[in-house]
């Protein structure tokens, strides 16, 4: 067992990742910008909270239907390449969405085609950059390296809506769509420049049947790999609901415009940024960093329920942000630190299903809750839930030491021995 304590960004070291971080930031912050002009776009046009679910739903349904296939993928084709691929086709689609708004046919009808279209691309696309997290700086680094990654999306967030709110404002919504097309091709080159004798091998698929069962029954003998998707389902499809959730609340609950919209998801990005810098000092424990982590996301998401303006309402977004990124990089390393390497796309694919992929399950859902009981109801349940998480993760843990107990002779069920490549801390 290895009781080195993991310095915070100690995954800079490797060239790969920093390129690697790089392009993906810069990537991120154009996708924040058409993040929240497809936002604003679908509510000033419909002027409805459920349109807007049904938009969400249509961007991350692919994921649902096609990530575990997608996983079979990532573990089948070359990482680099498939996300190169899938970059030129998020670019163009980028593109085409600002010749759309420019020229006067944005209606619901495109916006809700070109969602899907991007879906589709990002259902392929997600198992393979969570796989290629392992490639770039191998096992030892890889819990700095999750941690780290998850703070592009913390940097781009507190940019990208931003931007977006002062694009909107000054210069029209299509010019968020032109900025993210080109942001692409940054990304495109740090895939290209990445140095292929330093990436950490990685035996690939051959083409015989049965591989997507074998990913199933996989998750389903190994509980520790098993229970953090669970955790990830359940949260994903009643609290990650952030890109209906947040901008219903500001122009529903605070009547306020796109500029406040930005102003609330950037300040979020605060505490992400926080979160995510202290996670990357952290190697967790499988179960009682877990139950931390979600019992923190709760007690922030049910404060945010409450807030009794748009003021305090942006500030409580700084612990939930900070939450929230914690929760999503502890879950994430107990994932593909359990998973062997053979396995870390098809088991990647399926937890970009539980993360991702119960959106339109979500979405849906919370649509409909802001249009018949208020913005508010959504942040209170996401709380509820994630602190039932927690409540039976440590259930199952206090059940598997009672088991272990000396004197006892019964076997636990459906549970197995703390992996060792975790250290407790």
């Amino acid at each position: 067992m290895d009781d080195h304590a993991p310095r915070r960004f100690e995954a800079f070291d490797n060239r790969n990742f920093r390129l690697y971080f790089i392009g993906q930031t810069i990537s991120s912050i154009g996708s924040w910008l058409q993040a929240l002009a497809v936002t604003w776009l679908v509510l000033e046009i419909t002027n409805r909270s459920d349109q807007l679910g049904i938009a969400m739903a249509l961007q991350f349904l692919p994921m649902l239907v096609l990530g575990a296939p997608a996983g079979v993928l990532a573990d089948r084709i070359d990482n680099r390449r498939l996300l190169v691929a899938t970059s030129t086709a998020s670019g163009i689609l980028a593109v085409t969405f600002g010749v759309v708004v420019a020229m006067g046919h944005a209606s619901i009808w495109w916006i809700d085609g070109l969602t899907l279209m991007l879906g589709l691309v990002l259902a392929a696309e997600r198992p393979a950059m969570q796989a290629i997290l392992f490639q770039l700086v191998g096992p030892e680094l890889l819990p700095s390296a999750v941690a780290t990654n998850s703070t592009i999306n913390s940097v781009s967030r507190l940019i990208g809506p931003a931007l977006a709110g002062a694009l909107i404002a000054t210069v029209g919504v299509e010019a968020c769509f032109f900025i993210n097309g080109a942001s692409y091709l940054v990304v495109i080159a740090a895939l290209v420049a990445l140095r292929s004798s330093e990436l950490v091998s990685r035996p690939l698929l051959g083409r015989a049947k049965g591989k997507l069962r074998e990913g199933f029954a996989y998750v389903r003998t190994h509980p520790d790999v098993r229970r953090p998707l669970l955790v990830m389902t359940v949260v994903g499809i009643v609290a990650y609901n952030f890109p209906t959730t947040f901008p219903s609340m500001v122009r529903f609950g605070f009547h306020r415009g796109a500029g406040a919209v930005g102003l609330a998801m950037s300040v979020s990005a605060i505490g992400s940024i926080i979160g995510g810098i202290y996670v990357a000092g952290v190697r967790p424990h499988p179960r009682r960093t877990l139950a931390i982590a979600l019992a923190g996301f709760a007690a922030a998401c049910v404060a945010l329920s409450i807030t009794p303006g748009f003021w305090p309402f942006v500030a409580m977004t700084i612990p939930l942000g900070f939450a929230s990124a914690s929760f999503q990089s502890v879950n994430t390393v107990v994932v593909q630190q359990a998973t062997e390497p053979a396995m870390q796309g098809r088991v990647m694919g399926l937890h970009q299903m539980a993360w991702f992929g119960t959106t339109p399950i979500g979405a849906l859902l919370v649509g409909w809750i802001i249009q018949t009981s208020g913005p508010r109801v959504p942040f209170a349940l996401g709380g509820l839930s994630a602190l039932l998480c927690a409540a039976a993760v440590l259930s199952r843990r206090n059940r598997q030491s009672a088991a272990d107990a000396p004197g006892r002779s019964t076997q636990p069920t459906g549970t197995s021995a703390t992996c060792p490549r975790f250290v407790a801390r």
